[in-house]
């Protein structure tokens, strides 16, 4: 190797660190001295017996190249051997991680230069101390040259911490060595908690810059990067986020906001990145601040700047509330919180003016310039006049990202020096733009507004149509809103397909297993559909209004399609496919509501009611219904509007809105009977006879069941015949009349079994297994228990799985196993915690006084007098079944401490807030 060239050569580039070398600093003191001395004797001998050279050391941590990957590798062996057999001070064990990779690098005034390189530190990074980790182009160099005694192990594809592309790691395994090590710290660890989106382009340069924001990071709970659109701000803080995802705490999570149009919603869409779900009757930022308590998160807010407010407010609650949250954020503005700390996210660094050859390729934008060419297939040259070319197009497009990559995906179709021409004429433009904009955000409308000018007029419609969609969609979502006249919707994946090689448009696939089959979305930067939405808002407004109209009917059609589906066999898939398009939903119900029209938007919302109940979003549907049923269109006695009172009232039922629910249901039979329409009717009775039992009411509930039933079997709907049932299962359940409980819940099993409602079987499994529970027939009753928490664990169905340990927990404990027991009611209790359901938590201390306190009789009464509390509180009235046990449990307790202790502890679990009953449990 030439050190001095600047051409490209393909190396081998090894980094070496030590393992926990800041702990073992802190014990040895003095000692570490000689530590690093012999550590830095032992790495310098192995480089220099098989000819490395060294590039970089930094305390401990060497970065050094090799000419061949075989001598790369026998001076990994060699250095390992040597590390373990040397003798260290007070015999503290000294373990060093090494990476091995191999790739393209060149020599420049600033050191080796190349995404290589980054990606060998990062390949280091994710083994063990004693490990020798290899790349999959590293491995595939050695199959011949290994050294004797030395064999590759296939550890698989990790996802390493640039959220790039995967990379294949092997282990290299040798005599005298350790093989056996722990999962490698990749993304792909499930230690290493995170929600990070894995990114199809890797991340160039901004070292100064990421160590920036992690100093930031480690003494501030806010951090917010601010810049203007398109200044990499997401991926920025996507990568720093990566580099804190080290196992430790609960984790780090991404909130995109940019799909949403409503500030309302940042709340509930940071509570379900952090599975916490929203509680009746409760405001959700109190939920969320209340569900994260005291856990230790790193929570990424992205795109904030069009809810600023919004953010704004939650992340002071955050901050006030959650004592270990730290936030970063990203926005175009300051959040304008207490105790913010703000980053301005600079643009990638430029080669100036008279710069040489070496000084241009070295520079950040350049190389991501040259990174991005390269996806395109294109290769770019680096003698000194196409050099300074190149470094003049990042020059005048201010070292912006987004602005580079665009740049970067024309050279397909036109050559650099063309590419240069057009970039000075489309930056004249702007001398006319607005002087109160900030010069960059001038820029990237500039860059932006020469892409568009680049498209085509059938593109141009296509991107313009595309504009309506809010996070992502799918091809036949684009041909539904943007083909038609000017564009049949037979051509419109061949323009979509050009907007994604002009990256407009964002192509993502889904991996499943190794087939890499998936669901394919596309979706805009935010930059670009905000430019877009301009564009076609600008063009003409009524044109507008009829391609938010094409997206409001396309996503009616696909709920209506939807409906029936969410309660039959293939269920899941649909509510899978309805996660993907929620943002959609939800603007195409707002689009209805700002239109007034009541029949589009009651379509929607009504038929999405099994979703939003799955979903955990029942509070969200029955809103938009409500206020749909406000509109002119939904005024008088119609069946539209018959059909938006049941379905708002099949939610509300499910939040404790039972009030509402019942005039609701009441209205709606008094349209549905009069018009004959008996499926309506009959739907109403359902709901309003489940109403009227979680009121109390089971004698008036019963006669209305069983008339409602005869409509049902008359109307041969299984599935609403199987909903009365369950109602009259719990009603007489509750009456005590445990045999009629079970066989009306064995015959609504059966119907939904025949219906294929698999979210309804797990329930109704649960109800029968409680049911024969009581009658003490707990062989059966356990059975049908683990079969309904295998329904709900395979859902997702956090509600469902919290109920069900929590009689599963009874059936164990009925059946002499309080060890089994206690560990599911504790299952019970600590999903219901992080979910805020309250009532759960309250039945599972019940459990955990029960079963789960061992022989401390005094953190039993305590539990007992925390349940009761909590129960009372919620107005919760115990079945009978949970009313013996506890009962009996505090009698024995009563007996073996004495009236005057048992009531002493009661009461003190009793004045034990809520928040903290979690401290009354022995783990």
């Amino acid at each position: 190797m030439d050190p001095a060239s600047s051409a490209a050569q393909t190396l081998t580039f090894l980094f070496t660190d030590i393992e926990g070398s800041t702990v073992m600093l802190q014990r040895l003191g003095g000692s570490y001295a000689e530590v690093l001395a012999g550590h830095h004797e032992i790495i310098r001998s192995g480089l220099a017996a098989h000819h490395g050279r060294e590039v970089d050391t930094q305390g401990d941590a060497f970065f050094a190249v090799f000419a061949a990957p075989s001598a790369c590798v026998a001076a990994a062996v060699q250095m390992q051997r040597a590390l373990s057999a040397h003798r260290w001070p007070a015999d503290y064990p000294v373990r060093v991680r090494m990476g091995i990779h191999s790739g393209e690098a060149a020599r420049t005034p600033v050191g080796l230069v190349g995404l290589e390189v980054h990606r060998a530190a990062r390949i280091a990074a994710v083994a063990h101390g004693g490990q020798i980790v290899l790349s999959a182009a590293a491995a595939a160099l050695l199959s011949d040259s290994l050294p004797a005694g030395a064999s590759l192990r296939d550890l698989g594809l990790h996802r390493l911490k640039d959220l790039g592309r995967p990379e294949r790691i092997f282990q290299l395994d040798a005599d005298g060595l350790p093989t056996a090590f722990p999962p490698l710290a990749s993304l792909d660890n499930p230690k290493l908690r995170n929600n990070l989106p894995a990114q199809a382009s890797s991340f160039i340069g901004r070292d100064a810059q990421l160590a920036e924001v992690r100093r930031l990071l480690e003494g501030s709970r806010l951090v917010t990067l601010a810049g203007a659109g398109g200044a990499g701000k997401t991926r920025l803080g996507l990568q720093a986020a990566a580099g804190l995802a080290d196992g430790s705490g609960d984790g780090v999570w991404f909130v995109d906001l940019a799909p949403l149009q409503d500030g309302e919603l940042v709340a509930a869409a940071t509570a379900s990145v952090l599975g916490i779900r929203e509680d009746a009757g409760r405001p959700i930022t109190e939920t969320l601040v209340e569900g994260v308590g005291d856990r230790s998160l790193l929570v990424l807010l992205d795109n904030c700047e069009h809810l600023i407010d919004a953010c704004a407010k939650l992340a002071d609650a955050l901050l006030r509330g959650c004592p270990n949250i730290v936030l970063l954020a990203t926005s175009r503005e300051p959040l304008g919180v207490d105790g913010e700390h703000l980053y301005r996210v600079p643009s990638m660094v430029t080669p100036a003016e008279g710069d040489g050859a070496d000084a241009i390729r070295s520079a950040e934008a350049v190389r991501l310039f040259a990174d991005r060419a390269r996806q395109q297939g294109v290769r770019l040259s680096w003698d000194p006049q196409a050099a300074e070319v190149t470094g003049r197009i990042c020059r005048r497009l201010d070292g912006i990202p987004l602005a580079i990559e665009l740049a970067a995906a024309r050279l397909r179709v036109m050559p650099v020096a063309e590419l240069d021409a057009r970039l000075d004429q489309r930056f004249s433009i702007l001398t006319g733009g607005s002087r109160a904009a900030l010069p960059r955000q001038q820029t990237l409308l500039a860059m932006v507004d020469w892409s568009w000018e680049l498209l085509t007029p059938a593109e141009r419609h296509v991107l313009a149509g595309l504009s309506v969609f809010a996070g992502g969609f799918d091809l036949a979502a684009a041909e539904a809103v943007t083909g038609g006249e000017i564009v049949l919707a037979g051509e419109v994946l061949a323009h979509l397909g050009a907007l994604v090689d002009k990256s407009l448009v964002h192509f993502d696939s889904g991996i499943a297993g190794d087939t890499g089959a998936g669901p394919v979305r596309y979706r805009l930067l935010e930059t670009v559909r905000q430019y877009a939405m301009r564009r076609l808002q600008g063009h003409d407004r009524a044109a507008a209004d009829e391609v938010a109209a094409a997206h409001r009917d396309h996503y009616l059609a696909l709920a209506q399609t939807a409906a029936p589906r969410l309660v039959a066999r293939d269920q899941a898939e649909w509510l899978d496919r309805l996660d993907l398009e929620l943002d959609n939903l939800r603007a195409a119900i707002a689009f209805s509501l700002r239109q007034a029209d009541a029949t589009a938007g009651i379509g929607l919302a009504a038929s999405l009611r099994t979703f939003w109940k799955a979903r955990g979003l029942a509070s969200e549907g029955a809103d938009a219904l409500r206020t749909l049923l406000d509109l002119p269109g939904a005024q008088g006695a119609t069946v539209l509007r018959g059909i938006a009172l049941a379905s708002a009232a099949y939610l509300l039922e499910q939040t404790g809105g039972y009030a509402t629910a019942a005039e609701y249901c009441d209205e709606a039979l008094a349209i549905a009977r009069p018009a004959g329409d008996d499926r309506l009717a009959a739907d109403a009775a359902a709901i309003r006879a489940f109403v009227l039992v979680r009121q109390g009411q089971q004698a008036t509930a019963l006669p209305l069941i069983a008339q409602t039933l005869g409509l049902a079997r008359r109307l041969g709907d299984p599935h609403l015949t199987a909903r009365l049932l369950s109602a009259r299962s719990y009603a007489v359940d509750l009456e005590g009349d445990h045999e009629a409980a079970a066989a009306d819940a064995a015959e609504s099993l059966q119907l939904f079994r025949r219906a294929g409602d698999r979210r309804e079987v797990g329930t109704m499994l649960g109800n029968l297994g409680y049911a024969e529970m009581s009658l003490g027939e707990l062989h059966r009753a356990r059975g049908h228990l683990r079969e309904s928490l295998d329904v709900a664990r395979e859902l997702d169905d956090g509600y469902g799985v919290v109920y069900v340990t929590f009689n599963l927990g009874l059936a164990e404990y009925l059946n002499d196993s309080p060890g089994t027991a206690a560990a599911l009611f504790a299952e019970s209790f600590d999903l219901a915690r992080r979910l805020q359901m309250r009532a759960g938590m309250a039945y599972a201390l019940m459990g955990l006084a029960m079963a789960g306190s061992g022989d401390d009789p005094v953190s039993s009464a305590r539990l007992h007098g925390a349940a009761d509390e909590a129960l009372a509180a919620l107005g919760e009235t115990l079945e009978s079944l949970e009313a013996r046990l506890r009962d009996a449990h505090r009698e024995r307790l009563r007996v073996a401490m004495g009236d005057a202790a048992f009531d002493a502890e009661y009461a003190a679990g009793r004045a034990t807030p809520f928040e903290e009953t979690a401290g009354l449990i022995r783990r």
